[in-house]
């Protein structure tokens, strides 16, 4: 069966959730929504993007959006610029999509060295474009939303090259490589909430 956030607050990563009691709305009765729930596994931290502005993680970039995340830093010597390289060519097949209906993050997993100004240097490079947002923040800040989505590891070059792709809307979510094809990355995000694709491991 489908995992909803009102069942598990997210079907990938209910495994990585702090363990603990039942929350105050649950003790009272009262199931939380599925954007109550959503917002209180992302959490809201705050995180900076590529051009300087604070961006809380779960109100200004995931709520009601399909997003595709992933993990790099720009002094990367192995997979980051062919992942960047290719998920760019997945921003242009996605079109004016991104920035409105669909998001694309970029979690900096070396915040001490990647700051705004050099993360903007890196986006430029590959011809980002608007609506994909390469973030970084205080280690503490971004340490806390890495180990919301899987992204947390003791050293930067041992980050994943895992592509997540998400609909915050249905709260389906399915794993890909940030390196596969473009046009398999957008059958992705445009078949995600269908049945065959939602049971993809």
């Amino acid at each position: 069966m489908r995992s909803r956030w009102t069942s598990c607050a997210l079907a990938l990563f209910c495994a990585l959730a702090p363990a603990g009691g039942a929350t105050a709305e649950e003790n009272r009765g009262k199931t939380p929504t599925a954007d109550e729930a959503a917002a209180r596994y992302f959490t809201d931290t705050e995180l900076v993007d590529q051009g300087g502005k604070p961006r809380h993680f779960y109100s200004d970039l995931l709520r009601g959006k399909k997003v595709l995340i992933n993990f790099g830093f720009t002094s990367c010597k192995g997979v980051c610029p062919t992942m960047t390289a290719n998920l760019a060519r997945v921003q242009k097949l996605l079109g004016a999509r991104v920035g409105s209906e669909i998001v694309m993050i970029t979690l900096s997993v070396d915040p001490v060295n990647d700051t705004p100004a050099v993360l903007d240097r890196f986006a430029k490079k590959f011809g980002v474009g608007p609506g994909w947002y390469f973030l970084t923040g205080t280690p503490g800040d971004v340490k806390t939303v890495l180990g919301r989505v899987g992204g947390l590891v003791k050293k930067p070059e041992e980050h994943s090259a895992v592509l997540l792709v998400g609909d915050l809307k249905t709260g389906f979510w399915v794993k890909s490589l940030a390196t596969a094809r473009p046009e398999d990355i957008v059958y992705l995000v445009d078949h995600l909430n269908d049945e065959k694709t939602a049971r993809a491991p």
